[in-house]
């Protein structure tokens, strides 16, 4: 399928998006944050507010009951963690200022900034970070993505008040990239009783209200712990206010009336020209590649599963059904690449396997009929909330009907769409996943037999790519990882389908 956004990398970090937004800022960016021109201004004015137009909002408060996504919810600037991230999405200081990792790869100790505090002024020492891995790790309490992200962690150990160790089950190079703010966030230990209706956190902004589809708003915290280059304190701004806009047209119209002065995202077909049609206006801040969409099948159940004889020659017809290049350009408007593997080329861990079966619509035909196939019904479903997702779909729709599918297609709510995921209750999905920061946190999640998104999508089992990406996690060397992966593109890509 087609890459969701890559874009030319920009030089503007969260730091710096801190120091970097000050007052109204009019005219923001369309995609995401200021630019790196505003963010070079030394000694800005504290005080302002920002209105942050977003195309989504979260379900509820509970920072470890809910997944608040990495760019799309204010509510994540409430949020920080013991490692935070660069921009390429590597593990940098977050309240901890270094870590080490024993030789063999078994135990991660990390020691933290003194001083640092939860928004109620509680100070964030190590018995507060064992508090909160350990209630994270709670299958009562812990989302199952947030649960996935400390799965090896063993157990946490309180050196001293200002060091924590984490041993793990399991050797894992990956294990720094999983304990940054998104999505293993610290919340305050005595706060739990009133996490679903105020959390109190220890990010730059400190919560004040939030109604749902409405709006969110936060307040700059004055004690938190990071500084600018001049040793000032961090944010500047005094108020952030979110207000979600679903709706694409909505949300840059909502900017450009100066409704809100910042948008998260905007539909591909006005991303295209948007940059240049309004330079004069607008600020934009691209992201170097933000995920891919895909299509999953239902390998447990249904035409394409494993438990049906013809399943696999299914699966080759629908793959050989997929006009890869129509979609690029008819969806995203040729912005990003077609995925061969699920990282995009700028990505440090782009390793494409074997490519996917080609579009042949003729051969799709064929493999029908040999196999007595033609008018199997399939059920694809898409979310509602993601335009591009339900873009995808309807094409794939028209495609896989034009070979001898007889497909339904629907776009669905988020709450009839989730338990219908997890069910087992479609044959396709048309999906996307968001850049992970280390690759392990796709494959070991969304292709290991035993990943938490992989149990509850495709149910895709295969016992050497379940090796493959055991040994990548234990192996230090990032060009033979690069190889591992690879290899699992290539399963995934040919003798799978």
């Amino acid at each position: 399928m087609s890459r969701a956004m890559h874009l030319p990398e920009s030089d503007l970090s969260r730091r710096e998006f801190l120091a970097g937004t000050t007052g109204a800022l009019a005219g923001a960016a369309a995609f995401g944050l200021a630019g790196k021109a505003e963010a070079g201004k030394k000694h800005p004015s504290r005080g302002g507010e920002l209105r942050f137009g977003m195309r989504s909002d979260s379900i509820a408060l509970d920072p470890h009951r809910n997944v608040m996504y990495l760019t799309s919810h204010p509510l994540g600037a409430t949020t920080q963690g013991l490692l935070d991230l660069d921009l390429k999405c590597r593990p940098v200081p977050g309240i901890a200022y270094e870590w080490d990792v024993s030789k063999d790869l078994m135990s991660y100790t990390f020691k933290m900034i003194k001083g640092a505090s939860f928004h109620n002024g509680r100070e964030i020492d190590a018995a507060a970070v064992k508090w909160n891995y350990e209630r994270i790790k709670d299958p009562k309490i812990g989302h199952f993505f947030t649960r996935s992200a400390l799965e090896n962690l063993k157990e946490v150990q309180v050196v001293d008040k200002y060091t924590v160790r984490c041993n793990l089950h399991h050797p894992d190079v990956t294990f720094p990239a999983n304990v940054a703010y998104y999505p293993c966030n610290l919340m305050a230990p005595d706060s739990e009783a009133q996490a679903d209706t105020h959390p109190i956190g220890c990010g730059p902004f400190k919560f004040v209200k939030w109604d749902r589809y409405e709006v969110t708003v936060l307040e700059r915290y004055e004690n938190y712990f990071e500084t600018d280059a001049e040793g000032n304190n961090l944010p500047y701004l005094d108020t952030l206010i979110g207000r979600p806009k679903q709706d694409d047209r909505v949300r840059l119209t909502a900017l450009r009336t100066g409704q809100v002065d910042l948008i998260d995202n905007m539909a591909y077909a006005d991303a295209a020209d948007f940059p240049t049609k309004y330079a004069d206006q607008f600020q934009t801040w691209d992201v170097p590649t933000l995920g891919t969409s895909f299509l999953t099948f239902n390998l447990e159940k249904g035409p394409f599963s494993y438990s049906n004889p013809d399943g696999k020659k299914l699966r080759q017809a629908a793959a050989h059904a997929i006009d890869h290049e129509a979609i690029h350009n008819a969806v995203f408007y040729k912005r990003g690449d077609l995925a061969y593997g699920y990282f995009a080329k700028v990505s440090p861990w782009h390793a494409p396997g074997k490519p996917w079966p080609e579009f042949d619509p003729e051969k799709a035909k064929s493999i029908l009929q040999k196999a007595k196939a033609i008018d199997t019904p399939i059920t694809l479903y898409s979310p509602k909330s993601w335009p591009y997702m339900q873009q995808t779909g309807e094409l794939v729709h028209a495609m896989w009907t034009a070979v001898g599918f007889k497909v339904n297609f629907e776009i669905l709510d988020g709450a009839v769409f989730r338990p219908k995921m997890r069910s087992g209750d479609f044959d396709a999905l048309s999906m996307a996943g968001a850049y992970r920061f280390d690759p392990d946190g796709w494959f070991s999640r969304q292709i290991h037999s035993e990943g938490s998104t992989t149990k509850n999508t495709s149910r895709f089992r295969h016992e050497k790519v379940d090796q493959i990406i055991a040994e990548a996690k234990a192996t230090v060397d990032i060009n033979k990882r690069l190889e591992m992966y690879s290899e699992v593109e290539s399963i995934i890509n040919s003798s799978c389908l």
